[in-house]
């Protein structure tokens, strides 16, 4: 079997068993409070958000476990997708991509809004469960959750999965295109609604593209991390 296939499938599935687990965790009530009370219990954290926390937790260590798993088949260490060279090329790319990402999202919502002027987009986003789950954290520690989960988002898509499948010698273009698709339905199915799936949707497409840029251009997943990170930090802070 082609070795790129081999990754494709390897890469599919440690997504599904991690979006799996984390689904589980917060769908079935007797899990959720059970987790949520040994999360209080044991650190000490407020039952309001404990969960939350141990959920972040849940949702980045899957992803970096996948990574290593991605890496060992496809024949790459994970410490390579770090390697940062300083410079005003880097720092370009980073901007670029900070700058890109939100402009685009801003010409979206403007769209969206000009074609429904009532839709209250804020609050249907805000009835996403992680977001809800956000909204319970105090507001100067909520904007890290949202922000560790994209950089691990980063680590596992745009990092070891679109790594993996290019030097197993896979196409640039199809490999970014399979990247893009599993990250757009990595978002989407945790919403419920038309509305969040559409605004998920174009988000992710827009993320996966340009962070997939990012990367290809420095070689790094340094840039993609922070861009994402700048974006859900951006997007998810503030109280309902």
């Amino acid at each position: 079997m082609n070795k790129s296939i081999v990754v494709l499938i390897v890469g599919l599935v440690c997504l599904t068993v991690w979006l799996t687990i984390y689904m589980l965790s917060y769908s079935n009530m007797y899990i959720k409070n059970k987790l949520t009370l040994f999360m209080s219990s044991v650190f000490g954290l407020p039952v309001s958000y404990s969960y939350s926390v141990l959920a972040t937790v849940i949702y980045c260590l899957l992803p970096l476990i996948s990574c290593f798993v991605l890496g060992k088949v496809a024949g790459f260490q994970v410490s390579q997708l770090f390697s940062f060279a300083y410079g005003w090329r880097t720092l370009l790319v980073i901007l670029l991509a900070v700058i890109g990402v939100m402009s685009v999202m801003a010409v979206f919502l403007m769209i969206i809004l000009t074609i429904s002027p009532k839709m209250n987009i804020q609050e249907e986003m805000s009835r996403i469960k992680w977001i809800e789950g956000i909204f319970m954290v105090p507001t100067k520690v909520a904007w890290l959750l949202p922000m560790c989960s994209a950089c691990f988002e980063e680590i596992f898509f745009r990092g070891a999965f679109l790594k993996g499948l290019l030097v197993s010698g896979m196409g640039t273009v199809l490999a970014v295109s399979i990247v893009s698709i599993a990250f757009i339905v990595n978002q989407c199915i945790l919403a419920d609604t038309k509305i969040q799936k559409l605004v998920l949707g174009v988000s992710s497409l827009a993320i996966s593209m340009i962070g997939s840029i990012a990367f290809l251009s420095c070689g790094s997943i340094i840039p993609s991390m922070i861009m994402h990170a700048s974006f859900a930090g951006f997007y998810t802070n503030g109280k309902k």
